[in-house]
């Protein structure tokens, strides 16, 4: 690997550090961008085997980080800050599919976010978002993610309805979280900030209540038991109702008069179609699907609420936990 390290970055070869199971989708994203593997830095021999890397195997991120030095990364976990920075400073370019790790590296490297199948906010999600900021914001909103295991962790379904609905609504005040299954046990190294890591491999379904001060509230229901990949979001407010999916949009006002409909668009968000943005991503190194910085601390600290909450089994302050987060 000497020369890798002498000839910098390569825009044919991609490195890849993952602690857990890399998703199908994810694989199949890879292997349709063109890149080459060159190595998969994890100690999980099956994830290294996915994409027939015989490369020594790394135990430690910072190591394989300074040895994978000047080329692009695929990133998939979590990290602590030291590794997060010897990534921003390793690596010109990372794709991850943590969404708050971009602010975390820095400015070192240009973060491209590879998300879920389907991209937050986009298609008529973001439509909606429009209506929203034009109209008001909902006064409630319930928002769905489902999936099975081959399309992400029961975190990232999490993360990404979180995504939409700091984006419709703001940050709530509080969160209570339930699970689906047996009770979870957080592991003795765990800390208060980092609850999520205790669902990353975790299988079974999530339910989100979320309190706003003045007197709104949302729902969130996730789940990677579901057959296949679905999301869709219902928001009622001064603007009437809007029903929405990634194929289709029905705004009505409060007397049920028709305002909007958008024909389906079903070829539009195929799982195949999906596949080929995330690895048009991989191969370009677009970055122009990440959130900003603040919407990046507001998300995390709140997906961090709502983690801790499904361990406390009480409702979570994300401003508090975002006061932890800043203080680490």
């Amino acid at each position: 690997m000497d020369h890798l390290n002498s000839t910098g970055s390569s825009p044919c070869a991609l490195c890849i550090w993952s602690a857990a199971p890399i998703s199908d989708w994810l694989i199949q994203a890879v292997c349709s961008s063109g890149l080459k593997v060159i190595a998969v830095g994890s100690p999980r021999a099956d994830v290294r085997s996915c994409f027939g890397c015989d490369n020594d195997s790394f135990s430690d991120l910072r190591v394989f980080s300074s040895s994978m030095r000047g080329i692009p990364l695929l990133f998939v976990g979590f990290g602590n800050s030291a590794s997060h920075t010897a990534i921003g400073s390793n690596h010109p370019m990372v794709f991850t599919t943590e969404p708050w790790l971009a602010p975390l590296i820095g400015s070192a490297s240009d973060i491209g976010e590879v998300t879920l199948p389907g991209i937050p906010l986009d298609g008529r999600l973001s439509q909606a978002s429009d209506i929203f900021e034009q109209s008001g914001s909902p006064d409630i909103a319930q928002i769905t993610s489902l999936g099975s295991v081959v399309h992400g962790s029961i975190l990232a379904r999490i993360q990404e309805s979180a995504g939409i609905l700091l984006k419709w609504m703001g940050v709530p005040d509080r969160v209570s979280a339930s699970v689906g299954g047996p009770r979870l046990t957080r592991s003795s190294d765990d800390h208060p900030d980092s609850a999520s890591r205790s669902l990353r491999l975790w299988v079974g379904s999530f339910a989100l209540t979320c309190q706003f001060l003045d007197g709104r509230a949302g729902l969130i229901m996730a789940s990677n038991q579901h057959p296949t990949w679905s999301r869709k979001a219902l928001a009622c407010g001064p603007f009437g109702a809007v029903q929405v999916d990634d194929a289709t949009l029905d705004w009505r006002d409060a007397a049920n008069a028709l305002v909007e409909h958008t024909a389906p668009a079903p070829s539009e968000w195929e799982s195949g179609d999906h596949v080929s943005i995330i690895a048009n991503t991989l191969r370009s190194g677009a970055n122009g699907r990440l959130l900003g910085r603040q919407h990046h601390e507001q998300s995390r600290a709140f997906i961090e609420a709502a983690c801790l909450s499904a361990f406390t089994l009480e409702s979570e302050s994300p401003s508090k936990m975002a006061e932890i987060l800043s203080n680490r």
